[in-house]
Parts: structure tokens; sequence; C-alpha cells
């Protein structure tokens, strides 16, 4: 039987690219979605693709407990990637405000994480996968410093969705190492620079992710605690058979 994945950060139909990637790898897939009608997002969805989604009502606390119940009541899964897309929610939330900013793009994804963790305790015997997937963004203070970027015409992340990513790339770096002595869930740390072209196709990072995933279970020699919490640029080449990073 296939892996089952989970992608929660990049909700469908934004998302759908991060999926397919997935699926044609192989994977079964939970993803948040947008969608308020569950059940008639499965209903079409699973048909065509097998792609299970949840509805993840970001500031809440019980929504999250919800999709890790979704993930443990569908079979388990084997992975999870947390994707943190700084130049999505720059465009997606251009009036944020500073509560939003709290619940939405930092308590979220830390609510899940507890979540999802608590559950993979329960089955310590299962070796699991955490990956925090952080796509970075230029800035505004990258835009001053730069008059090439400042007349591109990209957007720039506003002072609340840079600091919101900060949040997100600390926070996944600290929780990986909470679990670099451990054997039960390996934390895997992606780093998407915003010229990295890998990462500007979702379909293509998702497809290098699973496959870096894939190798880790061929290693001889398990990651050292120290390559756990090492952020690895996107696109790097997968880990070699004698548990040796290649960056």
């Amino acid at each position: 039987m296939g892996k089952m994945i989970l992608f929660a950060g990049k909700e469908l139909p934004a998302g759908n690219d991060v999926v397919s990637g997935a699926s044609f790898q192989g994977r079964s897939v939970i993803a948040t979605s947008l969608h308020v009608d569950e059940s008639e997002e499965r209903s079409s969805s699973e048909k065509t693709s097998g792609v299970i989604p949840v509805v993840w009502n970001r500031g809440s606390p019980l929504s999250a407990r919800s999709i890790a119940l979704k993930c443990e009541n569908s079979g388990g899964i084997d992975e999870a990637a947390l994707i943190f897309d700084e130049f999505y929610y720059a465009t997606k939330y251009r009036g944020i405000n500073n509560a939003q900013t709290l619940e939405e793009l930092i308590g979220s994804y830390q609510y899940l994480t507890q979540e999802l963790l608590a559950r993979f305790a329960r089955n310590s015997e299962k070796v699991t996968k955490l990956a925090f997937i952080h796509k970075a963004n230029f800035t505004l203070a990258d835009g001053v410093n730069s008059s090439s970027l400042r007349s591109s015409g990209v957007e720039l992340s506003n002072p609340l969705i840079a600091a919101a990513s900060a949040a997100f790339r600390a926070f996944a770096e600290n929780t990986a190492a909470t679990l670099a002595e451990g054997n039960s869930v390996i934390p895997v740390l992606v780093s998407c620079e915003p010229n990295n072209d890998l990462s500007k196709r979702d379909s293509s990072l998702s497809v290098w992710l699973c496959e870096y995933l894939d190798a880790i279970d061929n290693l001889k020699k398990p990651l050292s605690p120290k390559q756990k919490v090492s952020w690895i640029k996107a696109g790097a080449k997968a880990p070699s058979g004698l548990g040796i990073l290649g960056f």
C-alpha cells in the first residue's frame, strides 16, 4: 500500500499543484481545503485523484484537532508537510491585521503541529516524517535596498507577513530540535528562497519532496540530530545511502 501524506498550509484549490505532484509519486493525499462543503469536495476529488480534502479553520485549535483526527481515521499518515508560502500570503492577505496574523499565520501551524505530534506519540512504533516547507518572499525592506526589485512590480511582504514568515521558520527549526534525538518522528526542514526555480513550481517541488522523503527510508545510517535541524535547499540532492546529506 502506498504512503499517505498530509499537506497543510496551501489550501485547495490553491494547493492543487502540490497535491498533483504527490499523487504523481504514488501518494494518497489529505489536504487542507477552503471549501466549506467538505462532503461535496470529497465526492468530486476522491473519485478523480484519491485526494481527501479537510477544511481548516486556522484560528481554531479544535479545527487542528479535527484534521489530526481525520488523518488518524483515514488509516494514519506516513508523512506531513506544513507549507508556509510567503508570496502566496503576501498576495492573499494584503489587508491583514495583527489578530488575524497571530491566529491564521502563526498560531495555526503551532496548533496543528502539536495535534499531529500528540497522535504520532500514540503510535510510536511507526516512523513518521514531519516536513516544514518555508517558501520565502522578498520583503518591503528588500525593496528599499534594491531599485530593480522595487521596479519589478513583484508583491513584497508587508511587516506582518514577514514577521509571520520568520515565526514559522523559528518554530519549525526549534520543533525539529525537540525531535532531533528521537527516531519515531523525523523532522525535515525545507528552505525555498524567492529565486529558487524549483520552488516556483509547486508540482515539481512536491515531486522532489516525495523523492527526498523516500530516500530517507533507504538510509543505512539514520540522520544525525544536526542534520535534522539543518535547512535543506529545495532541489537538493537526496540523502545518500550512508546517511550523509548532499547539499
